[in-house]
């Protein structure tokens, strides 16, 4: 509709030059019309040539506009749209429209849109859209589901505001992120249904998660073990062995086959064995299994050969009996249960070997290492038993731990059946890569040096890994951020406390992103050993809510960022004490420009007005447009004498310049200092100071 409205502008002004030009002949070579009409074709003329130029301008916008919007749609499975309130249609991208189940379709109603939302959020999607932002001027971020595939995409919208502070549409991304919610949903499912307990804790070692096998065997529930730390479920004897384990834990980043005995809620012991994992998320991610029957097992057949076979043959686990030869002699029941084969099978030590390791490279291999396991064992030497994939006589494969007991001349073992957590733990470090190559992770030790960057940090801001580790953590930020907001950061961080906000950053190339951080301090034994800092990009986001700051005209602050500015800088005053200042002023019968030269040689003074003032300022300084030909420039960390100076400066700067079509100006310039009765109140005493000004002769800085 958009399209055509413009294709019907065009035809009509056509239409008018064509008539113009007739007029025209006639007058000139016949003189058979009147002077009247040919006025009044004049005027027409003049009119057709101004609404020309008005166009052309707004294609010049709207193609600045496609152009943000296209790097934006660049990025990932992101689509823009851009809704208009004069004509209550929709006009989307292609990703957009894709998304939506629209097809080709790009210009489409505001009931069409609504209508491809899927039935019961329709009523808070239009709310949301039309209600929330269109009406009220306030940002938003939704998500919601399609009608047609039930994909879910998140909305973030902003108002566009016109000249008179109206809103005239909203635009704003669309974003699909069903794949992303599927992969959380699966992995949620996978925590929750494995039949290992597992466990998720903080770096003091407080549980943050359980899933539900943890809860059966520790016979506490979720709510209950949040209050606790692991060391409270651990008994007394193993506390020492426990801590030694974190220890190394801490400096290997994983440790597996731990064996300790835990607390039950009802005051009874289970026999566990724990595999814990270091989490890119500074959590620890403990995979526990009961295994009080194997201990059970294993100190019986220690304690009396007599029970052997019952006991053997009773074992939940695969076990196999051999001679001092390591020939088979004897497997039970769940060995054959679980890899199919039988005694017989295994005539001689080689054929268990060629069965088991069909591969001869894997079989060698593995064969080696049993050998030398086995060799630690018969010598009383602690080793850790072995893992190894076997083929079992279905040609199925199961991840076996081997574990080899001596037993006066005859040797058991036992096979511990891990498939199961070794398919959780590999789809655990998918997660764990996942989270590497997309989350922007950074840890640093107590003096904010960096220890370890994520994959995706490196790729956003250019740098190899080996170039960060050792360096501030700080370096990449903005000097903005480090003059402005890095004292509260660190203020807030050391003193134990969490921060979050969004931090100006600086790329090894030297361009700007922006990140929504989260930074806490980690703790070790109640000690701060470092930090944590996790962020995502949001750098598309800033650059829309710049937009939405910057005045259409100059290319300056607008009044909406000056009252953010005013606001957060008062705050500053009251917490540090920080005095700052502001200069507000306007140009001098700047009406008669507009009235001698047109609006149009106006809009150009104020422009270049904008670019002198900007030029001559500090880069602290912020420089905005407060409303008209009114400008304001608060100068941070400025008293009342050091804005007066800078106010005589510009007032001379403006007096000296040549602005075009109309040469000399003036302006008038008022000045007041920050004090505990806020910001309003200094804003009105640089009002008034400036209304001095005029009243005093003009061109002139009162305070």
């Amino acid at each position: 509709m958009k399209k055509h409205g413009d294709n019907i502008l065009t035809l009509l002004l056509l239409a008018v030059f064509a008539s113009g030009g007739v007029v025209a002949y006639f007058f000139i070579y016949s003189r058979q019309i009147s002077g009247d009409l040919v006025f009044y074709f004049s005027g027409l003329l003049v009119f057709a040539i101004l609404v020309l130029f008005l166009k052309y301008r707004r294609e010049i916008a709207n193609k600045k506009l496609t152009a943000v919007l296209s790097i934006v749609e660049s990025v990932g499975s992101i689509g823009s749209f851009e809704l208009s309130m004069e004509t209550e249609n929709f006009y989307l991208s292609d990703k957009s429209a894709s998304f939506l189940g629209l097809g080709g379709k790009k210009d489409v109603s505001s009931l069409t849109f609504i209508d491809a939302v899927a039935e019961d959020e329709r009523t808070s999607v239009y709310d949301f859209i039309f209600v929330q932002c269109a009406h009220f001027g306030k940002n938003i971020l939704i998500y919601f589901a399609t009608a047609k595939d039930k994909r879910l995409l998140k909305l973030t919208g902003v108002p566009v505001f016109c000249k008179k502070g109206t809103v005239r549409g909203v635009q704003g991304l669309l974003e699909d992120v069903t794949e992303q919610v599927k992969a959380k949903q699966e992995r949620e499912m996978l925590f929750r249904q494995s039949r290992d307990g597992i466990a998720i804790l903080d770096m003091e070692t407080y549980f943050i998660d359980v899933n539900g096998a943890y809860e059966l065997m520790t016979g506490y529930t979720r709510d209950e073990l949040l209050s606790k730390s692991c060391f409270e479920l651990t008994h007394e004897d193993d506390l020492s062995a426990t801590m030694e384990m974190m220890k190394t834990l801490m400096a290997k980043g994983y440790y597996d086959m731990f064996e300790k005995r835990c607390i039950r809620k009802d005051g009874t012991f289970v026999s566990v064995q724990m595999n814990l994992t270091m989490l890119p998320n500074a959590t620890i991610m403990v995979t526990t299994r009961d295994v009080s029957e194997i201990k059970v097992y294993r100190d019986r057949l220690e304690d009396s050969e007599k029970h052997l076979r019952q006991l053997f043959e009773a074992s939940p686990i695969p076990l196999c009996l051999i001679d001092d030869r390591s020939k088979p002699i004897l497997v039970n029941k769940m060995f054959t249960e679980i890899f199919g084969y039988e005694l017989g099978d295994m005539d001689a030590v080689k054929t268990w070997w060629n069965l088991a390791f069909p591969d001869e490279g894997y079989r060698n291999h593995s064969r080696d290492r049993w050998k030398e396991y086995t060799a630690k064992i018969i010598k009383g030497e602690n080793a850790h038993p072995i893992q190894a994939t076997v083929t079992c006589k279905n040609g199925m494969t199961k991840e076996i731990v081997f574990l080899y007991s001596v037993i006066d001349d005859m040797g058991i073992i036992a096979f511990y059946d891990i498939t199961e957590r070794v398919e959780s733990e590999k789809r655990l470090q998918e997660y764990i890569s996942i989270v590497d190559g997309n989350v922007l992770v950074v840890r640093s030790d107590e003096n904010a040096d960096m220890t370890s960057v994520s994959t995706a940090f490196c790729r956003l801001f250019g740098y190899t890994e080996e170039e960060l580790i050792g360096k501030p953590a700080m370096m990449i930020n903005h000097e903005e951020f480090l003059r402005d907001v890095q004292p509260i950061v660190m203020e807030t961080i050391l003193s134990g406390r969490i921060w979050n906000g969004e931090i100006k950053k600086v790329t090894k190339s030297g361009d700007i992103v922006w990140v929504q951080s989260m930074i806490q301090p980690v703790f070790k034994n109640g000690v701060r050993t470092g930090f944590l800092s996790i962020s995502t990009d949001v750098t598309d986001k800033k650059r829309i809510e710049i937009l939405s700051v910057t005045d259409k005209l100059t290319g300056i602050y607008n009044r909406i960022r000056l009252d953010e500015v005013l606001s957060a800088e008062f705050v500053r005053f009251k917490r540090y004490g920080q005095s700052y200042s502001v200069i507000m002023f306007d140009i001098d019968y700047f009406k008669k420009v507009n009235d001698t030269y047109g609006h149009l040689a106006g809009d150009e003074v104020l422009k270049s007005l904008a670019r002198l003032v900007k030029q001559a300022i500090r880069e602290s300084d912020i420089f905005g447009r407060w409303g008209g030909e009114e400008f304001l420039v608060i100068c941070c960390g400025t008293d009342i004498s050091g804005a007066h100076n800078l106010a005589e400066k510009l007032r001379q700067k403006v007096e000296m310049f040549s602005f075009p079509a109309v040469d000399r100006l003036t302006c008038s310039f008022g000045v007041a200092q920050v004090d505990d009765s806020g910001t309003d109140n200094m804003v009105k005493r640089a009002d008034e100071a400036l209304y001095r000004a005029k009243q005093n002769g003009r061109n002139r800085v009162e305070i």
